[in-house]
């Protein structure tokens, strides 16, 4: 079983996203990783502790993006600043993805690899590490594709589901399954479906594999990136990786991960896993992982007076409320945000009408 002495073993960590629904908290030079909402830490140095047990910072990357590289290696001192990917522009989770794996193999060619996005929340930490483990074995036992199988809590739309075959076997006391589809975001009647079926779960983004084993995937159903890829590294090799990703990275094909191989694939597995697990994807959700107190969220300084469902959220003045039932209010230096807590998903359109008014300063 792998541990932090199996030297062949690496994480994954994508923090590059933009957090646009945790705007006006969220902001290009402090993403929604970067944020302290749950404990006194930010929740990306909370993703890298939470596998350090088995892989230490020195076998950690960090793929991120130019505007917080320097936050991020601020934040994660341990990390070797070699470790700290550093896109030239965002590309979706494939390019990213798939670039950290180019790499690696042709250090490490042996190399396994968990990805795990910055910005979720596992309090079970020891639950996730043995799950962890568990997919890299049979990974490296099917030379396949292996994912975290969430167990869906409700009928959820704004994630994509697995569709699980019955287990083919166990390990470590765990389930492994094969899957027999990737489901993007469903609608309300067809999530009801799934939830009642028993055997979808949600997608958590959480994946292992060998480095090899993905390069193949990559190769055969997203050629135009593997080509593009192979042309890059060879081009670091004789120019440097700087000016060699300055040239071919912005021509990498956006694609995400899910779309681009996981749905093609036809080697793809399943651990099952019973851990609480939030993404964290918009201000509702922060009551997953942090609870009520009168049926209020509060972060920050506020007084609430008859609001319950109400998610109050101060990074400096005062919030204070009466009769607010169901309503989010996030307050900053400059910005007040207040949406009724069914549309707080929107957010990131008030951040995209922002742009398009070019008040670049409040993004």
């Amino acid at each position: 079983m792998p541990s932090s002495g199996d030297e062949h073993l690496w994480a994954l960590i994508m923090a590059g996203g933009a957090g646009t629904r945790f705007w006006p908290l969220s902001r290009r030079r402090r993403p929604k990783q970067l944020l302290r909402l749950v404990d006194a830490g930010t929740l990306l140095a909370a993703t890298v502790e939470r596998v350090a047990p088995i892989i230490p910072p020195e076998r950690t990357l960090v793929v991120t993006v130019a505007d917080v590289a320097g936050a991020v290696r601020q934040e994660l001192p341990a990390v070797p600043e070699g470790n700290i990917l550093v896109e030239p522009e965002g590309r979706d989770t494939a390019p990213c993805i798939a670039w950290a794996v180019w790499r690696l193999a042709a250090r490490h060619p042996d190399a396994a690899m968990v990805v795990l996005p910055s910005d979720h929340v596992v309090k079970d930490g020891e639950a996730l590490r043995a799950a962890l483990l568990v997919a890299v074995e049979w990974a490296r036992r099917s030379a396949g594709l292996v994912a975290l199988a969430i167990r869906p809590t409700r009928p959820e739309t704004g994630f994509g589901y697995l569709e699980l075959c019955d287990p083919a076997a166990e390990a470590a006391g765990l389930p492994v399954v094969r899957v027999r589809r990737f489901v993007e975001k469903p609608d309300r009647a067809t999530a009801d479906g799934y939830l009642r079926s028993g055997n979808f779960r949600w997608n958590g983004g959480i994946f292992a594999w060998t480095c090899a084993a993905l390069m193949a995937a990559v190769r055969a159903h997203l050629p135009a990136l593997a080509e593009r890829l192979d042309a890059l590294m060879a081009d670091a090799g004789s120019r440097g990786e700087e000016a060699a990703l300055a040239d071919h990275y912005p021509g990498l094909p956006r694609v995400s991960i899910d779309f681009g191989v996981m749905e093609k694939a036809t080697n793809v597995w399943a651990v099952p896993v019973e851990f609480a697990w939030s993404d964290l994807g918009s201000w509702p959700s922060l009551g997953e992982v942090r609870g009520a107190h009168d049926g209020v969220v509060a972060i920050g300084d506020t007084v609430a007076v008859d609001s319950p469902g109400a998610v109050l959220v101060s990074d400096g003045p005062l919030i204070a409320t009466i009769g607010a039932r169901d309503l989010v209010v996030v307050a900053t230096s400059d910005v007040v945000l207040v949406v009724p807590r069914d549309r707080a998903q929107e957010v990131k359109v008030l951040v995209e009408r922002l742009r398009a008014l070019g008040r670049d300063e409040l993004l």
